[in-house]
This record gives structure tokens, sequence and C-alpha cells, in this order.
């Protein structure tokens, strides 16, 4: 038997042996993220199928299913979502969903403003106009390149001033348009527009000079706000809201002259119009109150401007001809049977 001393150091040798061997087969340093926390799977974004996100056959929709329209996730990411135990909102049949609040569109401004109380907003001296220019001036150089950019300012706030236009008797411009439909002639109707650099151009519609109704023409594309194609627009609003819109048909009839898709709040009404022929997306928030008041308030129906006045319909309606224009040469019998004169000897 060994003496309890060499045991001891025969032991301690073997264990650092040992320890010297564990220590050339473990890894030189800690893991990428070996001290981080597992993640968390959101529920609602994982995909049971086990498809990549995007992967459905949807136009840039990102569903799993692959439906262009579907239920948008709980949660949706804009702040004005309204959901029902974790659910998506659908509105009650036949009508739009009711969110908790659509105002985040309309940037502050008040529904019944004049058109005199918005031009103040934008080109009073602080105004919004002023604001778009504060971080450009302050960072130009004194002299001409101070002076030029407080020009442009003032053009653009006399632009915005200018751009107030009634909708009398006289055709306009719009009626080729996409805003075509979204106001009559003779009814007390006006519009303001205005293109601010980094956002899309956006319209005033005003009825008896009261702000009733606002228009923005978004961009589509890949950088959009709302992706590249209305569906994507749709998708990226159902997310916003936590609702899933209405869709309605193109109906003439009913005044909707394209795919249009809605929601609603307590005091206002939100549509997205399908303009994708232009690249666009109409995104409209209207007030509730006039929406609900606007066939009586069109009380002069009126016949469309750009048509042919009746009185020359029904001269024209035969069509023209030209009185100086040479007639053809009449028969015998046409002249109720008369013998041509005899001929001279």
């Amino acid at each position: 038997m060994l003496p309890f001393s060499l045991m001891k150091h025969r032991v301690s040798r073997h264990l650092v042996s040992l320890a010297l061997l564990l220590a050339a087969c473990g890894p030189a340093k800690e893991p990428k993220q070996a001290s981080a926390p597992d993640p968390v799977e959101d529920p609602s974004t994982s995909d049971p199928s086990g498809s990549k996100p995007g992967s459905g056959s949807g136009s840039g929709s990102g569903t799993s299913s692959g439906d262009p329209l579907a239920s948008p996730t709980s949660g949706g990411g804009g702040g004005g979502g309204a959901t029902a135990g974790g659910k998506p909102v659908k509105g009650e049949k036949g009508e739009p969903p009711a969110v908790n609040s659509l105002a985040p569109f309309q940037e502050g401004l008040k529904w019944g403003m004049s058109h005199a109380e918005l031009t103040k907003v934008f080109t009073a001296n602080g105004g919004l106009i002023w604001k778009d220019y504060d971080e450009k001036l302050s960072k130009a150089r004194v002299g001409p390149e101070m002076t030029a950019l407080e020009a442009e300012r003032e053009r653009q706030k006399a632009a915005f001033s200018r751009s107030f236009l009634e909708f009398k008797d006289t055709p306009t411009g719009y009626d080729a348009t996409g805003i075509k439909g979204e106001f009559t002639y003779k009814n007390r109707e006006s519009l303001m527009w205005i293109q601010r650099e980094g956002k899309p151009k956006r319209y005033f519609f005003f009825v008896n000079d009261r702000l009733w109704k606002i228009y923005d023409e978004v961009p589509l594309g890949d950088s959009g706000a709302y992706g590249k194609s209305y569906l994507d627009a749709v998708n990226t609003m159902n997310g916003k809201l936590g609702a899933q819109g209405r869709v309605l048909g193109a109906d003439a009839a009913k005044g909707i002259n394209a795919t249009t898709v809605d929601y609603k709040d307590g005091a206002s009404h939100l549509r997205l119009v399908d303009r994708s022929g232009e690249h666009l997306v109409g995104l409209v928030i209207e007030d509730n109150g006039t929406l609900s008041n606007i066939a009586s308030l069109r009380s002069n129906k009126g016949d469309d401007p750009n048509a042919i006045d009746p009185t020359v319909a029904a001269v024209t309606k035969g069509g023209l001809s030209d009185p100086n224009a040479a007639q053809p040469a009449a028969s015998g019998s046409a002249k109720g049977g008369q013998k041509p004169p005899p001929k001279k000897k």
C-alpha cells in the first residue's frame, strides 16, 4: 500500500492533467451571444406552416395565407388600433369597422375651419410652411443662399393662398384628374392644395367654406410609406388601425369611382382609394357630420358642366353640314317633270 502523501501527489497530478485536457478541447472564448437570454417567440407572428415571412402569394402582403386582404395581426403597430379579444376589429354587416381614433391623420387640423383660417395655419410667421424651412435656413450661409431660401418660402406661402378655387358653374381641370367625384359644382364647394417637400400632395375640401375633407395622393413604390401596391397600402392600414377595412368595389351609381377600403371613428371616416394605375393611393379622411348630410348640402344636382349645351345638341342632332357646300345637280324628275328648253337653231 502506497503512503498517503505519495497517493495524494499522484491524484493531484492526474487532476491537473485532466483540467488541461478539458481546456484544450473547449472553446477558446465565450460563444457569440452565449450570455444573451433566449429569444421569446411572438405567437402572433409565428408561422405554424414553417414558411418564411412574406412567402405568401399576395402582392407584397406578407401574410402566410397569401390572401392579399387577410386580417392583420393583433396589435398592428400604428397606435390607433382597436382590437377585440386580440382579434382585428371588423365592421357590422355593411358598415366600415370602428377604430379607436383617426385624429392623427388630420395632423392637428380641425373640421369646420374656414379657408382663411387654414391659410393662416400654413402661411403665418411660425406656421407650417415657415417651419418647413427652419432647418434649411439654420444651415444656410448668411447672404445670397439664405435670401434665396427665404424667397422660396414666400413663394410657397403665396402659392398656397392662390390655390383656393370655388366650384361654381365653370368646368375646371380637376374634372380630368383622380379627384373627380370628390366635389360638385354650384353647391358652395371649394378646394385648396399644397405640395410640401417630402410629403404627398394634399387637397383640402370645403363646403360652405368649412373644411370637411382632406385628400392625400400617396405615392406607391418600394420606398413608399404604404408599399408598392394598393394591396400593400390596405394591409399597412389594416395593421396601423388593428382593423380589417370594409372593401367596396367601384360603383358609379353610388359615387364610388374605384375600389375603396374604409374605416371610421366617432368623428371621421377614412378611405383608401385605388389609384394604382397612377402609382398612387388616395388617402381620404372626412368629417362624419358633413358626410351624413352631404346629399342635402349638395341640393343643386345640376348638369355635367362639361356636357354639350342642350340647344347646341338639338341643332347638331342630325349632324353638321356646310351651307356653302356645292349641291348635287337636280334631275328632271326632281323639278316637277319640266321639259328642258328647246335648243336654239
